[in-house]
């Protein structure tokens, strides 16, 4: 039997809440943090740390069903309220959650997990092994996690502390996935039905959900008898603001305690000297999308001349402030393991594109129609990019959609061309749920089939030599960059200000456990 260890340690992310494009980060380059002020001297009497945190949601939630979700503002809340069997943070390290460790058996199908003992619910019932059974057992019935259990083809329970999932095939990623699976309580589901348990949240996680006002507000009080301790934070208060403008006032006000700068206000906020402030980059990608069953984004030729007609580097300097680097593929090959830049990279050249339109019988443009984005930077983008198009011809439009509505237009596919912004993932693996045709009504919002593509995935997700992988991740990448499946447009780097007493740390997880007041 091969031992997967896993250390004892809790991760932390910056949360959706900070940064509506993105819930995970990795931190680059040094947090600083402002001297004392004159204002805050020491005194025989010192004032007690504060207990609670006000935060920002940049978008409203629509479900609290951590099986069928995949927005980034719900994670922030279902994380605090949910936990998997295993995290993932940094470059792939495995931190244990409600599994205490794992083994694999020898052909690669069997894996073991030893629960957690002594977890409970927050309504107060034990967590055992049949609980996760049935969270497994949920999960593979949703689109939404379709890539992290499809290879499942068994989860039994031998005792209460011990769970057995038995794969279909050797799937090399698979503990990558773990973590996208919440362990739910079978007994509270069953109890109040599926409405109330979309609605009213009960898992095994630090914080509950008190309150939520739709579109308002959402409060969550630090569970008393979470099985790490209870947190030091003992409320959060969340307050939806959509605009980017009202939430910097708003910090700047000090109604909240920790935001994610938009870039174009970054250099003053840093400069400043009064906040806490770090840089967060990661896997978040910024792209347009465009649904191969809408004509004429059916055509590669038109495909590829959009690719070439975008200038990725004024997107990044025009809409992102400085704050983003060009990208030519979804996976960012400084960051995803399996993804590298020797392939096919459809770059800024307006003249191809030109050229690429007349091949395909469109020598004086066309009208693409509206450009569906949601509103703030996203937009933003959106404006560049439609002048770039404008450049050679392809006249369009920008229409904002509320988010909820966008997310039901992509997976629906009800649009012709959009553009979001999305993390998927540190391996290549994870990349199939963009670009398999058994991922369309998910996420390959593309709507793309490509049955060779289909196979390689399969292939490469069955191959546990991971040069040998790498090696058919590279004729995958060879393939969907030439057909130019989507429009990569920017790496976003995010930067975040907090009150200078708040002790935080950014990493991935968006669990806000461990941060406290000084």
């Amino acid at each position: 039997m091969k031992k997967t260890a896993l250390l004892l340690v809790l991760c932390m992310v910056l949360s959706a809440a900070l940064f509506g494009c993105s819930d995970t980060g990795t931190t680059e380059g040094d947090s600083t943090t402002p001297p004392a002020s004159d204002n805050n001297e020491n005194t025989d009497e010192q004032t007690p740390a504060r207990t609670d945190l006000n935060l920002a949601l940049t978008e409203t939630p629509g479900t609290f069903d951590p099986h069928y979700t995949s927005l980034a503002v719900e994670q922030t809340i279902l994380k605090q309220v949910y936990e998997p069997l295993i995290r993932i943070v940094g470059d792939g390290e495995e931190f244990p959650v409600l599994a205490t460790d794992y083994t694999i058996s020898e052909d690669g199908l069997a894996y073991t997990f030893n629960i957690r003992e002594g977890v409970t619910f927050q309504n107060g019932d034990e967590l055992t092994a049949s609980d996760v059974v049935f969270s497994f057992e949920r999960a593979k019935a949703s689109a939404y996690l379709y890539t992290a259990t499809e290879a499942i083809s068994s989860i039994e329970a031998p005792d209460d502390h011990t769970v057995v999932i038995t794969l279909s095939r050797v799937y090399a990623p698979f503990p990558q996935y773990l973590e996208q699976v919440y362990i739910i309580s079978e007994d509270y589901y069953n109890e109040v039905g599926e409405d109330t348990f979309a609605a009213e949240p009960c898992g095994t996680g630090p914080y509950t959900l008190a309150d939520y006002q739709t579109a308002v507000s959402a409060t969550m009080e630090a569970y008393p008898d979470y099985w790490g301790g209870e947190a030091a934070i003992k409320t959060l208060n969340f307050k939806v603001i959509s605009d980017t403008s009202t939430t910097l006032i708003a910090f700047e006000a000090g109604e909240l305690d920790c935001i994610g700068v938009p870039p174009a206000n970054w250099a003053d906020i840093e400069a400043s000297g009064k906040y806490s402030t770090q840089i967060v980059s990661g896997v978040n990608v910024g792209f347009m999308m465009m649904n191969h069953e809408v004509e004429p984004f059916n055509d590669k030729l038109v495909r590829q001349a959009i690719s070439h007609a975008i200038n990725r580097d004024d997107v990044c300097l025009m809409a992102m402030d400085g704050m983003a680097v060009p990208a030519y593929m979804l996976p960012n090959p400084d960051q995803v393991t399996g993804a590298t830049e020797d392939t096919v990279m459809l770059e800024y050249d307006p003249e191809k594109a030109m050229e690429l339109l007349a091949q395909a019988g469109f020598p004086d443009g066309f009208d693409a129609g509206p450009i569906k984005v949601t509103s703030g930077l996203v937009e933003k983008v959106a404006q560049v990019v439609q002048s770039n198009l404008a450049a050679v011809g392809i006249d369009s439009t920008i229409e904002i959609v509320e988010l909820t509505a966008y997310s039901t237009d992509l997976t629906n596919g009800n649009y012709g061309l959009g553009i979001t912004a999305a993390t998927i993932g540190y391996d290549f693996s994870m990349y199939s749920i963009a670009y398999t045709s058994s991922a369309i009504g998910s996420f390959n919002f593309a709507r793309y089939q490509n049955p060779e593509v289909d196979s390689l995935f399969s292939e490469a997700l069955s191959t546990v030599d991971s040069e040998a992988r790498n090696a058919v991740y590279k004729q995958i990448l060879d393939i969907i960059q030439d057909d130019a499946v989507y429009v990569p447009i920017f790496y976003p780097a995010t930067g975040s200000a907090a009150n200078p007493n708040l002790n935080y740390n950014l990493d991935r997880g968006n669990v806000y456990y461990d941060w406290s007041w000084k």
